[in-house]
């Protein structure tokens, strides 16, 4: 019995795959010393600095090197910026969440509070990878309960309270595969960017984006994305103008060799306000809104689970309930040769719930 016992502890401590979740929690205020290295405008030498305490920043303070909050070390912190501008100058993104691998073990920043802050540039939380094609996560992806081992290894418990992000060159903020219960509120998204507003990874789930005001031009692509990710709720937010869609859901299927285990289910886009001009694309909502159709999808074959044997978005079991799509700015000529009315939902994958959706005009 002790060889078998001894047997399997080894197995499960030489796996690259495994991912324990280690919360060394602490609630310690930052001193003086730490609110000046805070401060201190960023060098080349020094363009970071790491949190893992609680701090409150002077009113409206301008902060020029990259916030970092990386592992178990990082865990029940409030950071209050009392309006600070983080503008990152030697360091991307210019707050960065991460989980810390040492060895076998995840060490993964947990129960942090973030709020009154401007982000110049990006908030991005990584987990086991810094996107969907990190290796690590690749070679999790090729085992079965890769969506457990990616959410034990990545940082949970978030909340953004009162944050107001820039545009920039890349995704304004992102939530890498596996990150969970992360609660996006009171905030807004403004200017133009390359990427997206809001980008939940695959894997990630039960994160909660309410009463937010998303009023940013992308370039190409639409404000939110939820690629793989399920049981989150975006509710009571506000979308002005979206030129490229508002929000997609959808699996990417293949990028980057990586198996998408989860499909983007159980989702609530309920109780949100749609603000429309004649630039807006539509549909402002899409369930399932790429379906395999990408010439990567087969570039994670061979496995049997996930995106690997079906390419297909499977965007099921979501709610897309009570929301107003305000269509005043748009002329009723143009709405009916265009049939504005019925396009603004799209639905490719069944069964999901549409139901008191209303338009306004």
């Amino acid at each position: 019995m002790f060889k078998i016992l001894l047997l399997v502890i080894i197995m499960l401590t030489s796996s690259s795959q495994t991912a324990i979740a280690e919360d060394n929690g602490n609630t310690t205020l930052c001193t003086a010393q730490k609110l000046q290295e805070v401060l201190q405008p960023a060098t080349t030498e020094q363009p970071s600095v790491y949190i893992d305490c609680s701090l409150t920043l002077p009113k409206n303070a301008k902060i020029t090197k990259q916030l970092v909050f990386a592992g178990g070390r990082a865990a029940n912190i409030v950071f209050e910026g009392n309006g600070a501008e983080i503008r990152a100058a030697y360091a991307k993104p210019s707050v960065l969440i991460t989980s810390k691998q040492d060895q076998n073990t995840w060490q993964v920043p947990n129960h942090i509070t973030i709020k009154n802050i401007q982000v110049m540039g990006s908030l991005r939380i990584h987990g086991m990878a810094e996107n969907g094609q990190g290796e690590l996560l690749k070679q999790s992806s090729h085992q079965a309960g890769h969506t457990e081992r990616a959410q034990q290894a990545a940082p949970h418990h978030i909340v953004l309270d009162n944050l107001s992000l820039i545009g920039g060159q890349h995704n304004m903020m992102y939530l890498a595969p596996g990150v969970h219960h992360v609660t996006l509120k009171n905030s807004q998204f403004m200017g133009q960017t390359a990427g997206l507003a809001l980008y939940l990874d695959a894997e990630s789930s039960h994160n909660t984006i309410e009463n937010n005001t998303f009023k940013v031009q992308t370039k190409a692509r639409e404000l939110i994305a939820v690629d793989g990710s399920a049981h989150n709720t975006i509710r009571h937010n506000r979308f002005i103008d979206p030129h490229h869609g508002a929000i997609y859901l959808y699996r990417n299927c293949g990028e980057g060799g990586t198996v998408r285990h989860q499909a983007s289910h159980h989702n609530q886009i309920i109780q949100n306000q749609f603000e429309l001009s004649m630039s807006s694309k539509l549909p402002l909502i899409w369930l399932a809104s790429r379906n395999g159709e990408r010439n990567y999808c087969s570039a994670d074959s061979g496995y049997a689970f996930g995106s690997s044997t079906n390419d297909k978005d499977l965007a099921k079991n979501n709610q897309v309930s009570h929301n107003r799509f305000n269509l005043k700015n748009i002329p009723k000529f143009y709405r009916w040769v265009m049939k504005v009315d019925d396009r603004l939902i799209k639905v490719s994958a069944q069964p999901n719930e549409i139901s008191s959706n209303q338009i306004v005009d």
